[in-house]
Parts: C-alpha cells; sequence; structure tokens
C-alpha cells in the first residue's frame, strides 16, 4: 500500500478539522483513529509457534495463506529470529519458530526484540505424543520469557494439522490437546481455544479467530494475506462507518463549496481502502474511476447539498442538516456497494443496485427521528 498518499490525505483532513468549530473536532478525531490504526500502523502479524519440530507448521501456514507458499527447507528453518512468510500482493506473517528443540537462550533476542501478537501451539497428527509434555515445559517457558521481555500478554490458540483421520478420531485429538494445554496453569490462562484443520470451514474460523486476537495494527494484513471475505468485510465496514461519519459532519457544516475536494478525496480513499482490505493494491486512481462508474454523481449532490445549505436562511439548522445527510448517504451507499464489488464478489451492475438503495434506505434513517421530533414538537 501508498502509506503515503494516505498520509497526505490524513494531513489534509486533520488541519481541515481544525478549521471547524471545536465541538466537531473531537468527535471526528475521533472517527479517524480506527483509520489510522488500520492504514498508517499496519504491519504483519507476528506469530510464535510452539510445539516439536517437524509438526504442523507447513499446515498452519497454508491455512493461513490459502496456499502454499514455504519455500523447500522452510518447514523445519529455526534459526532463532523471525522469518517473514509471504504471498506477492496479499500481504505477509512474522514467524518465530519456537518448536523443539529451540534453545530458549536461541530465542532470547527475538523475544526481545519484538513482542509476540500470539501463541500457536501445533500438533502434527491425532496420536498422542511421549514428547508432549516436553513441548509443553518449553512453551510455558517460552510464554514467561516472552512476558517478561514486554507488558503485553498474548493469548495462546492450541491447532491440531490432521490428515486423512476419520472426524471421530481428529474430534478425539483435538480433546487431548485441549486437555492438555488446560493442564498447566501458565498454558491455561492464556489458550482461546483448540481448532483442527480438517475441513475448509475450520481453516476459515482458523482466520476469524485469530484476527480477534491481534491488535489493529496486525489485523488488516491478517484480512488481505487470509483472503477471508466475512473478515475483510468486518474490517471494511469500520472504515466505512467512520468515513460515514466524518463526511456527514463536514457536508453538514456551512462553507459552501469548500467541503467538496475533502469530500471526493475522502470517499475515493474509502473505495481505496477497501481495495486494499481485499487484496488489491491501494489505487485512490482506480478508486475514483468505480466511484464515476457506480453513477454517484458529484455534480448532482452538490446541487443538493447546496440547495440545503440555502434552506437554511430560511430554517436554521434544517439545511445543514440535510445536506450533511446527503454527504453521508451518498459516503455510506458507495462503501456497501464497494465492499459488495471488492470483497464479496458482486458484478458491478449489482454493485450499482446497491449503491441506489443503499443510499436511499440511508437518508430515511436519518431523516426519521427528526420528522418524529417535528411532530411531538420536540427540539430537533
Amino acid at each position: 500500500m501508498k502509506s503515503s498518499t494516505f498520509l497526505s490525505l490524513y494531513e489534509k483532513l486533520e488541519h481541515f478539522v481544525l478549521r471547524l468549530p471545536a465541538a466537531l473536532q473531537q468527535p471526528i478525531l475521533r472517527e479517524i483513529t480506527p483509520i489510522k490504526t488500520l492504514f498508517l500502523l499496519q504491519r504483519p502479524p507476528r506469530f510464535v509457534l510452539l510445539g516439536s519440530s517437524g509438526s504442523g507448521k507447513r499446515q498452519f501456514i497454508d491455512a493461513l495463506f490459502g496456499s502454499e507458499v514455504l519455500l523447500p527447507g522452510e518447514e523445519n528453518l529455526s534459526d532463532g529470529t523471525w522469518q517473514e512468510i509471504g504471498r506477492s500482493g496479499r500481504g505477509s506473517i512474522k514467524l518465530l519458530d519456537a518448536r523443539r528443540p529451540a534453545s530458549i537462550n536461541m530465542l532470547r533476542a527475538a523475544l526481545a526484540a519484538e513482542p509476540a501478537d500470539l501463541f500457536i501451539l501445533v500438533g502434527g497428527d491425532t496420536r498422542v505424543e511421549e514428547s508432549h509434555s516436553a513441548d509443553l515445559d518449553q512453551a510455558q517457558q517460552i510464554i514467561k520469557l516472552a512476558e517478561s521481555q514486554h507488558e503485553d500478554r498474548p493469548r495462546l490458540l492450541g491447532v491440531l494439522a490432521s490428515d486423512g483421520d476419520t472426524d471421530q478420531d481428529v474430534e478425539a485429538a483435538r480433546l487431548r490437546l485441549h486437555s492438555s494445554l488446560h493442564s498447566r496453569s501458565i498454558l491455561s490462562d492464556r489458550v482461546i481455544g483448540t481448532l483442527p484443520l480438517a475441513t475448509p470451514e475450520q481453516v476459515q474460523r482458523l482466520a476469524e479467530l485469530i484476527a480477534i486476537q491481534l491488535p489493529g495494527a496486525a489485523q488488516l494484513e491478517m484480512a488481505r494475506l487470509s483472503g477471508n471475505r466475512a473478515l475483510q468485510a468486518q474490517i471494511a465496514s469500520v472504515v466505512i462507518k467512520s468515513v460515514t461519519a466524518i463526511c456527514t459532519a463536514i457536508g453538514a457544516q456551512p462553507i459552501p463549496l469548500a467541503d467538496l475536494p475533502i469530500l471526493t478525496s475522502l470517499q475515493a480513499s474509502m473505495v481505496a481502502g477497501i481495495m486494499h482490505i481485499s487484496g488489491h493494491e491501494w489505487s485512490p486512481k482506480l478508486a475514483a474511476k468505480f466511484v464515476t462508474a457506480l453513477g454517484a454523481n458529484i455534480g448532482a449532490g452538490l446541487v443538493l447539498r447546496e440547495g440545503a445549505r440555502a434552506a437554511a436562511r430560511l430554517v436554521p439548522f434544517w439545511g445543514n442538516a440535510v445536506s450533511g445527510a446527503i454527504a453521508g448517504a451518498g459516503t455510506y451507499a458507495i462503501g456497501r456497494a464497494a465492499t459488495a464489488y471488492f470483497i464479496e464478489g458482486m458484478s458491478l451492475p449489482d454493485a450499482r443496485q446497491i449503491f441506489r438503495r443503499r443510499r436511499i434506505a440511508w437518508r430515511r434513517s436519518r431523516r426519521q427521528p427528526a420528522r418524529s421530533r417535528r411532530r411531538t414538537g420536540s427540539p430537533a
């Protein structure tokens, strides 16, 4: 992603916000925060792999990326450093292979240099291994060492990498793994669950479970690399909510014409952000073309907003409120259409229909409370 492009827009937006009434500045800046965290602070998630050498590393990595990404020889690479593993155009992770027989001393520098986001204890088959107790012992030591280096307290996920076993065998092995993790207090306090990787549904669940535990700065990369549409749509909804709120507030300000460049820039950047979340490259230019293809008529929107502001001379506040609602409705509709097209895989004609329906529905939902207040005579 071209973070410099988003940084430039972010700086312009902050400068614009400082020109708004003081009461509006903090609410808008609060809405900017999650977007800043997602895009400006984006980084690969960091996983520490626990267990026995030769157990489950390839299956875990393949499940995350949805394809084979490890090169020959990388499956058992354990040199005590963070290994960056990625897929071109989709993102990357940082992995510290701390499976036995890696020594604690060899891992110390890596654990001190960068904190883990999540510990993953992998099992390679459904049989109880004689060495499993030693794996748990080492896992405890590594977790204690990592937490002594940083204030973070990462959680632990048990992953069962099984192949060719019956459903009953897999579930029995998962229960054994679950029980063993809860037999050690340090591990038990941090376990978020145990999950086999035997079906596509379980692989999808893996990405969702992990994403919940990751800090905001690492969630976007997780959504991109996993290709999990539900996760991508969830993150896109955060962006849409924030940008819609910002555009509504800006559109409601009595600053004729001055808001148009920032509104259109925000809407195009929102679409570019949704493209990026889906695994595409960040491109405001292509995003602007998509907005045009939707039929989002900037000229018509400008006439409506300025007409509403003119009405404010006769009915104070009402005209500006409608102007803000128009800006918000268009922004929300564009965001939902972009999600349908780039993440859900809908056609452009279907995305246009979503844009039209969502714009009307959002405006109606925003206007309804105001109508109710006018009927009851309460202040707007």
